[in-house]
C-alpha cells in the first residue's frame, strides 16, 4: 500500500468511527436529506451536522447537490472497498432501536415545513 492509499483508508475508517456519522449514514441509506432534516431528526445544531457531513463527503461516503435553496445529501457512488465498509457499518447500525426511531422521525418530515418554521421563528425573534 502506498502512503496515499493508507491515508485514504484511515480517513474512511475515522469517518465511520463516530456514532453521529453512523446515524447520518443510516438515515441517508433510506433517502436523500437536507441539513435541516438531519438536524431536526438528530436534535443537533446545524454547524455540528454540517461538520459531520463534510467529513463524510471528504471520505467519499456522501455527495451533495444544490436543489433550489437546499443542499441535498445522499450516499455517494463509491469504490468496492468503500461499499463493503459502508455495508458492514449499516448492517450493524440498522438493527438498532435508535435507527428505527430516527426512521420514524423521518417518515413524516418535510424540509419545507422545517425550513419555513425556522425562518418564521427567526423572523419573530427579529421583531421589536
Amino acid at each position: 500500500m502506498t502512503k496515499k492509499s493508507i491515508k485514504r483508508l484511515s480517513q474512511r475508517l475515522k469517518a465511520v468511527a463516530d456514532p453521529t456519522r453512523i446515524k447520518i449514514l443510516s438515515m441517508l441509506s433510506r433517502r436523500s436529506l437536507c441539513v435541516c432534516e438531519i438536524t431536526f431528526a438528530l436534535g443537533l445544531a446545524q454547524p455540528t451536522v454540517s461538520r459531520h457531513l463534510r467529513q463524510l463527503e471528504e471520505a467519499g461516503f456522501v455527495s451533495s447537490q444544490r436543489e433550489g435553496s437546499w443542499i441535498i445529501y445522499r450516499l455517494a457512488p463509491m469504490d468496492e472497498f468503500c461499499r463493503e465498509e459502508l455495508g458492514l457499518v449499516l448492517a450493524e447500525a440498522l438493527e438498532t432501536g435508535e435507527c428505527s426511531g430516527l426512521f420514524k422521525i423521518l417518515e413524516g418530515l418535510d424540509r419545507r415545513m422545517i425550513s419555513s418554521c425556522g425562518k418564521q421563528a427567526r423572523d419573530e425573534a427579529d421583531k421589536p
